[in-house]
Order: structure tokens, then sequence, then C-alpha cells
């Protein structure tokens, strides 16, 4: 029976068989357990790379929002600059600054920088009267945006020089107010700190590293578990030699930020020069590889000593697959635990937001949305605006948002809507197209904000300026009238005085009297005369008609014409000789009569504050081919140099001067808005030897040989 029961058993059930057997189950378990810890770490890298995508997704959307409201409040802050800058009154701008720098922590200060460097208007009032080099706001042949990484909390950290140097570090953004190099800079300061700040919140304790960079590699942010010195160069991380700038994200093993090997995406920010980094440490993929080995080491060990035992075996295989779904049902939890963070940001966001399908129905609103129209999302989900508001109102929305799911393309536009009481309100709107799982547009993501306050404060300012350009009229015309009316009976008194003075030839001291109402009459008739070239020049640019003439002969006729009053105080006069090399020709666009104006105040100004017995130099000269300078100088008390640029204001005269020789304080300026109209300038300084030095600057044209106009040859012969 025995006999018969042994070979009852199958053949393979055989004491010469057991340890092939055993050796052929151990390989396969070995072999197997190989596979499955390669199959495992090919897992977890595939998890690590989309946990790191997943993270940048969400931190390139949270760049795009922070810059978008960077955008908005330069938008807003530029549009008020603007208005001041035509008023002329920027120490008014720096509350409006204030106001638009308002829930806005990604930003230290917004700015007003003229063309000279100089912090004019800024909500940071401690930059106020700063002096930026504007060369450092701005990379080269660059008009505006983001420039480079500068160290300091503000603005103030780069004009004093002197300060030690800050381990904080903000990035400048530029908004030019109008084209050229001349143009007046808006500047936002933005503070790097706050992606930092953000980076440790949203990562919390996920296996994640975040980083913010420019395009050229520069570090600018980084998470707390990212110790790697902001302002480095990461211009050698693959990300930027294989990756940028032709691809806009990407994913890859590769050596991290600070040298470890890493599990890193990227993607690039919309509409900004920014890559937006999450890393996954390899160590840590490491770790988790190790955990697993060591588990599936035990369970070898554990199948290697119980080969026999065909349920153990099993058991340890159901052991296996229960870690492995434990992993995926943690890797959901994270996940899930994201599209609850994602919600949670959506539904807190200050700014009014909706998502709709591509057929104009409402999806999601988050709770500002709500608070401004006053419809709840259990009203709004499922209708589209045709539903909900009159036509009129509800089809200029619906067509920007079929632009926007037809082109792929974010738009932008300004239109009405009705607020919770029923009443129109100026927004603006950004609608963005967003994509599902196949690259199809699946609807628009629309955001606004409401603009009905600045558009009020626009058009009371733009009331103020007409009302302003209107007294200004006003005033020029009231001038004009007045000096006219004026010159009548001073005209009268002037004739009188020299007829009286005429008959008092035998009576010195009723002459004498006659020559002081003579003398005083002359210097009103001055003074009325200035005041109304003043303002025929304030209004536009006077009478002056330009035409091409050659300066020179003008200019000595002035000097003629005043020899006698230098000859009278003992002057020399001095000018080169006519034709000679030091006399060359002075061809330039001008009115003949209004610069023998100018010249003529200048020379006489030279003239009545020259000591007696002097000599005062006029000379002209041409520099660079294209511009004639002419300059009179004299040997008198000099001006102060802080007041070099004020005696050209109007009723301004020097401290030096003007309780010696009368004067109105009216002839400089109205040299200069002369000289201006023919887009010249003229400028004072001191000579080192004594004395003051007037230039006029003027700009050249072609002499007439060689112009191919026979009539201007004609008119200059």
């Amino acid at each position: 029976m025995t006999s018969d029961r042994r070979h009852d058993l199958p053949f393979w059930f055989h004491s010469r068989y057991v340890l092939a057997a055993a050796a052929v189950l151990a390989t396969i378990s070995v072999v197997l357990a190989g596979g499955f810890l390669a199959f495992e770490r090919s897992e977890l890298q595939e998890a690590a790379l989309d946990r790191a995508e997943l993270f940048a997704r969400v931190l390139e959307d949270q760049a795009n929002r922070t810059f978008s409201g960077v955008d908005l409040a330069m938008s807003t802050a530029s549009e008020a600059s603007r208005l001041h800058q035509e008023r002329g009154d920027t120490a008014s701008l720096s509350p409006l600054l204030q106001q638009a720098l308002q829930a806005q922590p990604f930003l230290r200060s917004i700015s007003l920088i003229n063309a000279q460097g100089t912090i004019t208007a800024s909500s940071n009032l401690a930059n106020v009267g700063l002096s930026i080099e504007r060369e450092r706001l701005l990379p080269p042949r660059t008009a505006s945006g983001l420039g480079h990484l500068l160290p300091g909390r503000d603005l103030a950290d780069l004009a004093d020089t002197g300060k030690p140097a800050s381990s904080a570090y903000l990035m400048p953004m530029v908004k030019p107010l109008s084209d050229g190099a001349e143009s007046v800079w808006l500047v936002a300061a933005i503070n790097l700190d706050y992606f930092a700040n953000q980076y440790d919140l949203l990562l919390g304790d996920a296996p994640v590293r975040a980083a913010l960079l420019s395009f050229d590699g520069q570090l600018l942010a980084a998470s707390e578990a990212l110790p790697v010195a902001i302002g480095s160069s990461q211009a050698r991380h693959r990300a930027f030699t294989d990756y940028l700038p032709n691809r806009e994200k990407g994913r890859f093993a590769a050596p991290s930020i600070n040298g470890d090997m890493a599990f890193t995406a990227f993607r690039t920010a919309r509409r900004h020069p920014l890559v937006v980094m999450a890393e996954t440490p390899g160590g840590f993929v490491n770790t988790e590889l190790l955990q697993i080995g060591r588990t599936l080491a035990g369970g070898l060990v554990v199948v290697l000593l119980l080969i026999g035992s065909l349920a153990t075996m099993a058991w340890r295989s159901l052991r296996s697959h229960e870690a492995v779904s434990g992993d995926l049902e943690a890797a959901r939890g994270t996940m899930a635990a994201q599209h609850a963070f994602t919600d949670r940001l959506f539904q807190v966001s200050p700014i009014p937001l909706v998502v709709k399908d591509t057929q104009g129905r409402f999806v999601r609103v988050n709770k500002a949305w709500t608070d401004f129209t006053g419809q709840s999302p259990e009203r709004l989900v499922g209708l589209n605006m045709g539903r909900l508001y009159p036509a009129q109102l509800a089809a200029p929305h619906e067509v920007q948002e079929q632009i926007a799911i037809s082109s792929g393309a974010p738009v932008h536009y300004e239109e009405q809507m009705l607020d919770a009481d029923g009443l129109p309100r100026d927004v603006m709107i950004r609608v963005v197209p967003f994509t599902d799982a196949e690259g199809q547009v699946a609807g628009v993501i629309a955001c606004l904000m409401d603009v009905t306050e600045f558009r009020e404060a626009a058009l009371r300012t733009m009331e103020a300026k007409e009302a302003a350009e209107r007294a200004n009229a006003a005033k020029s015309e009231f001038l004009a009238n007045i000096s006219h009316e004026l010159r009548t009976p001073l005209q009268a008194i002037l004739g009188f005085s020299e007829l009286g003075g005429l008959r008092s030839r035998q009576d010195a001291r009723i002459q004498g009297m006659f020559g002081d109402i003579h003398n005083a009459g002359e210097r009103m008739l001055s003074l009325v005369n200035n005041l109304l070239d003043l303002s025929r020049l304030e209004s536009t640019v006077g009478e002056i008609q330009r035409e091409k003439i050659e300066l020179s002969r003008p200019i000595l006729d002035v000097v003629h014409e005043l020899s006698h009053l230098a000859r009278g105080r003992h002057l020399t006069l001095s000018t080169p000789m006519p034709g000679s090399q030091l006399s060359p020709p002075l061809w330039v666009l001008a009115d003949s009569f209004r610069m023998q104006q100018v010249i003529r105040n200048i020379l006489a100004n030279a003239i009545r504050f020259a000591p007696e017995g002097s000599t005062i130099t006029l000379d002209w000269s041409i520099e660079d081919k294209r511009e004639a300078c002419i300059t009179v100088r004299d040997h008198g008390p000099g001006i102060p140099e802080a007041e070099l640029d004020s005696i050209f204001e109007a009723f301004v005269q020097s401290s030096r001067t003007k309780s010696g020789a009368g004067g109105t304080g009216l002839g400089l300026a109205i040299c200069r808005k002369i000289v201006a109209a023919h887009q010249g300038a003229v400028r004072a300084f001191n000579h080192p030897e004594g004395g003051a030095v007037f230039e006029v600057r003027l700009p050249m044209v072609s002499t007439p040989g060689s112009l191919p106009v026979a009539a201007d040859d004609g008119a200059q012969s």
C-alpha cells in the first residue's frame, strides 16, 4: 500500500527533485524580487516627477496671479501718474501710490522716477527725493519690464550706498509713462521674500523644494528647504541648458539647484521672463525605495525559508500587493489634499473669479463674485449670462468669452456689470481659457476688478485740468488786454514828459522832475512790453516765425544798437571780426527779431552789471557741425551757484544784483521761452576768472550752398 501511494504522488514530488525544484523556485523568487524592486523604483521616480510637476503647475499659477496683480497695480498707478505729470503736481501722487499698494503683499513700494533718476513720488515716503542710477533698474537696451535682482528692501537701500549690505532682495518692475530715453518711469519694488514665504506655506510637509529663477538662471527666491544663496547663477542647470528658452515646461531627473540628485519639473511664467521650479529630492525617493527593499528582502527570506509552502508564498504576495495599494492610496490622498487646497485658494481670493464651460454656462464662482453680483452659486451654476442679465449687458461679455475660447489666448476688456444693488459698475475683466486632458479648450476662467472709482477720479481730474487750462488762457488774455490798455496812457505820459523837459530848459529843477517822470514811464513801458511778451510766449510760442537766416548779422546789429549804452559806462564790447575764422556763419532756423530780443536782453544785462572800464565779450562758434553756440561774458559780480537756473524764472533776479541796477526780472524768462521755442537752450554759469557767462545754443541747418532750393539763396543774399 505504501508503495502504491508512493507511486500515486507526482513524479516531480521526489527527493531527488526537491533541491532542483527549490533552486528553481528560489531563482524565480530572486528574479521576481529584483524585477519588483526595479518596478517600484520606476514607480517612485514617476510619482516624484508627477509630484514636482503638480507643484510646479500650482506655483506657476501663483506666480502668474501675483505678477498679474503687479501689472494691474502698475497700470492703475500709471494712469494716476500721467495725470499728475500733466498737471505738474507730483507732490500729491504719493498718497495715491500708497492706495494702489494696499492689499499687495508682494510689493514693497511703487515709485515715480524722473529722467535724472530722482524719486519724485513714492508709496514709501522714505524713497522720495533720493537719486538712483536708472541703469541699475533695467538691463541694457530694455525699455520696460523686470529689472535685475538688487540687494535691499526698497529703493532707499539702492540710493544710500553708505548703508551696510542688506540680507533682503528686491526686483524692480519698470513701466515708462511715455516713449523715449527721457521718459518718467513708474517703478515697483517686488518683494521676493513674499514668494519664499508662499512656497513654504504651500509646500508644508511635502517632500518638495521650490524656487523662482530669472530666464538667465539667477536664483530669485527659494523655499526654506533649498539652502542656496539668493542671486546665485544656476545657468548650468539642465532646465536652462537643454530646455529653455525653446520649451515652456519640462520634467527630468538631474542634479538639483544645490547639487544633489533630484526629480525636477519647471514651468515658465506667461508674461514675464521667470521660471518656477519644483524638486523632489532624490534622497527622499531612495529612502522610500530602501524601505520597500527592506520589506521585500524580509519577504524574500521568508519565501526562501518556506519555499515549500504555497500558502506562505500567496500570503507574502498579498502583503506586497497591499503595500503597493497603500502607496497608491497615499498618492491619491495627496492629490485630494492639493485639490482641496486649490479650491480653498479659489474661494478666499479677494478678486471675483468665475469658471465657465465652452457654452458660457457658469461652473464655479467664488465668494468675492457672489458678494459683488449678489447672485448665489446655486442660482448661477448651469446658467449663462443671457439667462441672468438683459441682452444688452450680457452680449458683450459672451462675445469676449467666445473670442478667448476660439483663439485659445487670454482676453482683456472693460465693460459694465450690475452689482449686488443692481447698479451698473465699470469693471476690468480678464478671460483666460483652460484646456482638458486632451489639450482641447474646456472653458474659461474670468476675473474682474471694479474700476468705477478710478474712472470717476480720472474724469474729475480731466475736468480740473480743463478748468486750469481755461484759467490759464484767461490769465494770458487778461495780461495781454491790460498791457495794451496801459500802453495808451503811458505813451501820453512819455510824450508830455519829453515836451515838458524841452520847455523847462531854463529851470533845471523842473526839467529834472520831467526827466524823472520820463524815466519812470520808460521803465513801466518796458515792464508792460515784457509782460505782453511773456503772456504771448506762455500761451503758445508767441508770434515766432522761423526761417533760415545767418544769425551773426542780426547779432552784430544788436551790438551796434547797444554800443552807446556801453560807451556811457566806459565799457568795451568785444566781438569777432566779421569774415574771419573766429566769426563763422551761423545758419539756423530762427525768427530774427526774436533772437535779437534774446541777445539784446542778455547783452543789456551784462552792460547793466559790468563794472565801469571793463570788457564785455560776445563770441560765437559751431560745435560738432550741428549746433551754434553764442556766449556773452562780463566781469561783474557773478551769480550764486544756487541761482544759476532760478534767474530764468519770471520776476526772479540774482541776490547779488537785484538791488543794484533795477529791472523787472522778466527779460531772462522771456529769453528762455524764445530759445525753447527754437528747440534750443540757454544757461548761465560763472567764469573761473570771475564774472558771469550766458550761453545760447541753437540747432544748425545746412548752408544755402548745399540746398537745392534757389529761393533760400536769394533770401539770404
